[in-house]
């Protein structure tokens, strides 16, 4: 009898040890509206993000021992959003561009809902967050009036040595809602592409520095 109940014990130490994990999913459609979702991946054609928080631990099994030339594996990351899905160009700046001017600023910034994005003012401008109005009885029946409460989002300057890799998110966060325009909002995200690839292009995070100007 106790060894069979020290048998279920172990079959059951795998999933109390996975229990421990919760994902969570940040999914951003192609207008750039954002959701959260608690262990149910994001739809396709959506930027996936996850969020894993708690530890996994599993019960230690019999390995070969590793080589002296293999590196130990690098440890998992746990508490961050990690970009699983949606845009993810590799780029690096070339390096004939590092006598280019540096970047433009940017701020990350931190909306009253809890999303996240890049921006180029350290205060951009409030947003109205619509107010349930209600009745002098309380009801909040429709043709009451409508009313809004301001709110600021809060921004951090990105350091200087992030900046690239900011910059690189943002054209490709530019790129993707490109990609799922439809014709009323392509020529508009057409612009706000090209701005940003223009302002990489002529810092010193361009990926090919442009050539240099015709000598008459």
């Amino acid at each position: 009898m106790r060894r069979l109940a020290i048998a279920l014990l172990l079959l059951c130490l795998p999933w109390m040890a996975r229990a421990q994990e919760t994902v969570f999913y940040k999914c951003t459609d192609a207008k750039g509206n954002v959701s959260m979702q608690n262990g149910t991946p994001c739809a396709a054609g959506m930027k996936q993000e996850i969020r894993r928080i708690g530890s996994v631990r599993t019960v230690p099994v019999p390995a070969k021992k590793a080589k002296p030339e293999e590196p130990p594996p690098e440890p998992k990351q746990y508490g961050e959003f990690v970009l699983v899905g949606g845009p993810n160009s590799q780029r690096t700046p070339a390096p004939e561009a590092a006598g280019l001017p540096a970047p433009p600023p940017l701020y990350q910034c931190a909306s009253w809902k809890g999303d996240t994005y890049y921006g180029e003012t350290a205060t951009p401008e409030p947003s109205c967050v619509p107010l349930q109005v209600t009745g002098i009885d309380g009801s909040a029946a429709l043709g009451m009036g409508s009313a809004c409460e301001m709110k600021q989002d809060s921004c951090t300057e990105v350091p200087a040595e992030q900046l690239c890799a900011a910059w690189y998110r943002r054209l490709d966060e530019a790129d993707f809602k490109l990609r799922y325009a439809d014709d009323d909002t392509r020529r508009a995200r057409q612009a706000a592409y090209d701005a940003v690839d223009a302002k990489i292009k002529a810092s010193r995070c361009s990926t090919t520095a442009p050539a240099p100007p015709a000598v008459p």
